[in-house]
């Protein structure tokens, strides 16, 4: 028995990976019938052609590296894409490689976006330390991370700066 609802949804993932509740709600708009639905999603389950899980996992490590987004932000997005909390959750707890990795593409992310000297200007590094919780970072985390990189850009410009001869420069 054919069901385009099933059809339908092998497009869909033949796209791109869908978790389960997208499928059900991109196919709901479709126009397709609950019953249709669960068919579909029976089969595709039949065949492992769905897997929040796994698919979850990849999605943090993907958006954790790539795009910099912290475990709050993880979190967050999984569930709103339907992802149960509890799955959402633990997958979203970065191990410290990835997390150290994921705060490093945030970082530069959003310094790229600073304005030069901004580590002289308090309300500036505040501005930095607010992208990265908003990158779903935790505020000690952000605030370590951007005065470590303030102390950083400081010592560097001070030594761009340095001239030969100048009474504050050591030798």
């Amino acid at each position: 028995m054919k069901n385009p609802a099933y059809d339908k949804a092998l497009k869909l993932i033949a796209r791109r990976d869908h978790f389960r509740t997208e499928l059900v709600e991109k196919l709901g708009r479709k126009g397709f019938g609950d019953d249709d639905i669960d068919q579909a999603l029976e089969r595709l389950d039949e065949l492992d052609l769905l897997d929040d899980e796994n698919l979850a996992v990849r999605f943090v490590e993907f958006r954790s590296v790539d795009r910099g987004w912290g475990p709050r932000r993880l979190s967050m997005e999984l569930r709103r894409r339907g992802v149960d909390s509890h799955l959402a959750e633990r997958v979203s707890r970065l191990d410290d490689e990835l997390h150290d990795r994921a705060l490093e593409t945030a970082v530069r992310r959003v310094e790229v976006r600073a304005k030069h000297g901004w580590w002289r200007l308090p309300e500036r590094r505040a501005r930095l330390v607010s992208s990265l919780i908003a990158r779903g970072f935790t505020t000690d985390v952000a605030y370590g991370a951007i005065s470590r990189l303030a102390t950083e850009r400081e010592s560097s410009d001070d030594e761009k700066h340095d001239q030969p001869g100048d009474p504050g420069r050591l030798s």
